[in-house]
């Protein structure tokens, strides 16, 4: 299937195509953290997230975060740097620094805006079509259908960047050519929270947790019926003789 082909799946709502190329800039590091979660091998042990992994992931949700705030709309610079241009917090990262060894009582600091122009009238773009396919078709974004997940941790966390990556795109912004406003900009910014908040509750050393059963019923190389107190759905049931 073509790229600009609907969403399947959880991008089934996901709009493919828009006219504001911001957001599909903005998109692309969501992307990138999507991958590195399929392609996490510690996602597929249940126990939840180590320290390791949480700090990796605590780097790209700043990247993310970093494209929201240069990508958002504000004719004053210095209002939208007191109202919304605060970044995720790092405080969680061990030993009470951010991810530079920093002490972790601040945000982010702000970056330079890298996008000029937004203080004329410009002309009007053309309407654009997302660069990765979301219909499945591409095995580097794989659909739920197609994951195979022991960490229901793993799975939280990837279901929050799939509905941020939704998000993006319905945004109203998403009809501009350039930037988000700053009403966009916060409700994206809620879709980050969220996703730090899974990354503190399932993740670092401490949160980890022990699973003595290491074996799954649907791995067992003898079948689902080798796993303890498993049976088949036939077996036991009254006239049925088992030879």
């Amino acid at each position: 299937m073509a790229i600009g082909d609907a969403g399947l799946e959880q991008f089934r709502d996901a709009i493919v195509e828009l006219r504001n190329t911001h957001i599909i800039a903005a998109i692309s590091g969501l992307i990138d953290m999507r991958m590195e979660i399929t392609g996490n091998d510690e996602f597929k042990q249940r126990g939840y997230i180590d320290t390791t992994t949480q700090q990796h992931f605590a780097t790209h949700l700043q990247n993310c975060d970093k494209w929201r705030r240069v990508v958002t709309y504000a004719p004053n610079r210095d209002d939208l740097e007191e109202r919304i241009k605060k970044a995720i917090s790092t405080k969680f990262v061990i030993s009470g620094t951010d991810l530079t060894g920093q002490p972790s009582d601040k945000p982010l600091s702000p970056d330079q805006q890298p996008f000029g122009g937004d203080e004329v009238q410009g002309a009007p773009g053309m309407m654009k079509q997302l660069p990765w396919a979301l219909d499945g078709s591409d095995p580097n974004i794989p659909l739920n259908s197609a994951l195979n997940f022991r960490s229901n941790a793993g799975m939280l966390l990837l279901q929050g960047v799939d509905a941020a990556i939704v998000a993006w795109t319905r945004l109203e912004s998403r009809m501009s050519t350039r930037f988000i406003t700053l009403g966009d900009s916060m409700r994206i910014y809620a879709h980050y929270v969220q996703i730090l908040e899974y990354l503190l509750i399932f993740g670092g050393d401490k949160n980890r947790i022990d699973f003595a059963a290491g074996v799954r019923p649907s791995e067992e190389p003898r079948g689902p019926d080798n796993s303890p107190n498993m049976l088949s759905e036939t077996a036991g049931v009254s006239g049925v003789v088992k030879s």
